[in-house]
């Protein structure tokens, strides 16, 4: 079966490769001429610079440009960290910058950190709206990224796991309840396994109030964390580990070091999860696994009945040597990067999406048809809201839930003090940046 996969994913490479080398869609704009001894450095956390797929996205890449592709490496769990800290300090001339959600984006464009790309774009005949539609960000009329894929949740699970549990699958419709209900089923701590997965992202802690489309803030900027439903929100993730115990607890899952990708283990039943990780379930060689797995569309509470995600996005430094090649880069993942990936592409086109559901059940090895597909991310009754929270201060305003919300995740603090802390220090970080506008 890994043979198979792996066959899949060469014959994809090489299709999309041959794509590439044939030349661009005549939307899409054209290359520009350079010297094949041209590079640009683009910023990539440790766990993917040796990655086998992204190695065979940047050898397209140069194989149709000539331009090389060096790493930056940037080690540990938070790749922003040191690009925060590179960017802030002048120092980094790295050209391209990606921005695995609209928070770092937001940053570095009121920073003044990324170079815009209209005239370039322009210049080079691309028509970014045209080609990304509604997955294209602009600041004021200004395009400071393009993106490479969306991103929308879903619930995957081990099939093997409910199999050995005799749990029947998930359904295509159902509540938060039957969540709960059938990650108990499948917990066996004899064996190591919890029925339900969640990591230690941010939208975790206040995912009903997104399900309910319940801004963050309030219409004068401020925060709007009184609004019940964010005590709601963070109190269900906490009884997840704490109570119900379908999933390691929050403080379990810190000290133990529990990693991101820990599905791929065989030891959890379901992960709530953005569909970008089909990327790695459809990976064999990176991520080998001996069970075959299932998806369904994301629980609700019966009201709120919204879907979220974010579009992951690739900027060029303001500081770049090199704009125009590091350009190159971000058109090309842009315009092919997720199908080679085997996640859905950030392009207007339905039909460029159709087909990436339809490679995704290719790969899946027989999984997943293009059917239980379709119906969790797209043939359902959910809307689709913005996964972050974007507004005054977003990115400050993230960290602050974060740590806050970890306090109280620990046991060492009150939900009502949590979510008090969180408003009161939300509403002084806010009225900071307002007022270095005024």
């Amino acid at each position: 079966m890994k043979r198979f996969s792996r066959a899949c994913i060469t014959l994809l490479l090489s299709a999309v490769l041959i794509l590439v080398l044939s030349a661009c869609r005549s939307d899409t704009g054209n290359a520009v001429t350079v010297k094949p001894q041209t590079s640009i450095k683009v910023y990539i956390s440790a766990d993917t610079a040796n990655n086998e797929i992204e190695k065979k996205i940047n050898d397209a890449f140069t194989a149709k440009t000539g331009i090389k592709v060096e790493y930056d490496v940037v080690p540990g769990d938070d790749m922003y960290k040191k690009i925060d800290m590179d960017l802030a300090s002048s120092a980094s001339t790295t050209d391209v910058i990606p921005l695995t959600n609209p928070l770092p984006l937001d940053k570095y464009v009121k920073n003044g950190y990324l170079l815009p790309l209209n005239e370039l774009l322009e210049a080079d005949h691309y028509d970014a709206d045209q080609i990304h539609g509604k997955y294209l960000t602009k600041y004021e009329g200004l395009i400071y990224s393009l993106p490479d894929n969306v991103s929308m949740w879903a619930v995957f699970y081990n099939k093997k796991i409910f199999d050995d549990a005799d749990v029947p699958y998930p359904p295509s419709e159902w509540t938060w309840e039957q969540y709960i209900d059938t990650a108990q089923k499948l917990n066996d701590p004899s064996k190591g396994i919890y029925g339900s997965y969640m990591l230690d992202f941010d939208i975790y802690l206040f995912m009903l109030a997104r399900q309910h489309n319940i801004s963050a803030y309030k219409a004068d900027g401020t925060s709007n964390y009184d609004d019940p439903i964010f005590k709601e929100s963070l109190k269900f993730f906490g009884d997840l580990g704490n109570v119900h115990k379908i999933q390691p607890s929050w403080l379990d899952y810190q000290t133990n070091k529990l990693q991101w990708d820990g599905f791929m283990s065989g030891n959890y039943g379901m992960h709530l999860i953005g569909n970008w990780y089909t990327g790695l379930l459809t990976n064999s060689k990176d991520f080998p696994k001996d069970w075959k797995w299932g998806v369904t569309q994301i629980p609700t509470d019966g009201k709120g009945t919204n879907n979220f995600g974010v579009a992951y996005n690739h900027a060029v430094n303001k500081r770049s040597t090199h704009p125009k090649e590091a350009l190159e880069y971000v058109k090309f993942k842009a315009q092919y990067a997720a199908n080679m990936r085997g996640i859905l592409p950030a392009l207007a086109d339905p039909a460029a999406q159709a087909e990436s559901v339809k490679q995704i059940a290719e790969l899946s090895n027989g999984s997943v048809t293009v059917d239980d597909l379709s119906k969790a991310f797209f043939d359902n009754r959910l809307g689709y809201v913005q996964e972050k929270n974007i507004g005054p201060a977003a990115a400050e305003y993230s960290t602050i839930i974060l740590q806050e919300s970890d306090l109280y995740l620990r046991g060492e603090r009150s939900l009502d003090k949590t979510v008090q802390a969180i408003q009161e220090k939300a509403d002084a970080a806010i009225l900071k940046e307002m007022n270095k506008k005024e």
